[in-house]
């Protein structure tokens, strides 16, 4: 006969075997029959235990997003070194591709201090800018390359004698704000591009004016970036940060540069002069307008 004390241990024991049973039964079903699902409870402890370990800031991908446009509004450089510096801490969450993204996921930015407040979420491709600019200038629907202005202002982009000028497809000693008060276009075209005259520029011969504009963006790019080296300063110093409640970005400032030519903008980004055009348009406008499209420059 068992007594009442051994009955009770004995219980015990069973019901610690039975569960030691349930243990092993499980543990072979996740391996034998289901080896991805075990595989997957790993990786995923795996991904928690390395987000933990990453300090930065978190950002949620926005359709359209890129990690090169991404590092741009963190680091203030779109460059190969600085999206890989995201990738790889975010490789688990992303996948063996970095150029397959999805709206919603959340990255963690190595380093990143900036508060996604003061991002600007992706507003499109570098020829969705294009096409808002050339409705902008133009104020149609269906930007017309042969078009001028009151000012003498021509085209698409509505390029004004002095930009040309810098840009080499035309020359003049008097020209808007150099002894003219508009576009007058009385000087000579240099034949750059195959352009040899106004009405050849406004029939946008050799795609002229969709290279020029890119042209444009270049020189004035370079020439903020010059100005405010001299400066002692750089232009990965802005980026992400506000003039007037406006994010600054890359794309934001080129097309300010455009209204208001690159000293507008070196002194929108060092002082906080806000400027206008020949119409009243505030330079703020083009930086909130145009900010956060894709650019060749990011």
């Amino acid at each position: 006969m068992i007594s009442f004390l051994k009955t009770k241990t004995l219980t015990r024991t069973i019901k610690k075997l039975s569960a030691i049973g349930l243990l092993m039964c499980s543990a072979l079903t996740a391996s034998f029959l289901l080896p991805e699902f075990s595989g997957a409870i790993f990786n995923k402890s795996d991904y928690v235990a390395q987000a933990q370990q990453i300090n930065g800031t978190r950002y949620t991908i926005q359709p359209g997003d890129f990690l090169s446009s991404i590092a741009q509004r963190f680091y203030g450089d779109g460059s190969e070194a600085s999206w890989r510096r995201i990738y790889e801490a975010n490789r688990a969450v992303i996948g063996s591709d970095p150029t397959r993204l999805t709206a919603g996921m959340v990255l963690v930015i190595p380093g990143g201090n900036q508060s996604q407040s003061s991002f600007v979420p992706s507003r499109g491709s570098f020829q969705d800018m294009l096409l808002a600019l050339g409705r902008r200038e133009t104020g149609q629907q269906n930007p017309p390359y042969n078009i001028e202005n009151r000012l003498g202002f021509i085209g698409k982009y509505q390029f004004g004698e002095p930009l040309l000028i810098d840009l080499g497809y035309y020359q003049a000693n008097v020209y808007y704000n150099n002894g003219a008060s508009r576009n007058e276009w009385r000087g000579m075209w240099r034949g750059k591009n195959g352009v040899n005259s106004k009405q050849d520029f406004l029939n946008n011969q050799n795609n002229v004016q969709e290279n020029a504009i890119q042209e444009a963006f270049a020189l004035n790019l370079d020439r903020i970036k010059s100005q405010l080296q001299q400066n002692g300063r750089s232009l990965r110093d802005f980026i992400g940060q506000q003039r007037g409640g406006v994010v600054i970005t890359t794309s934001g400032i080129i097309a300010a540069a455009h209204l208001r030519g690159e000293g507008g903008v070196v002194q929108l980004l060092l002082n906080n002069q806000v400027s206008q055009d020949e119409n009243g348009t505030s330079i703020l406008d083009y930086l909130r307008e145009f900010g956060g499209f894709q650019t060749p420059f990011d």
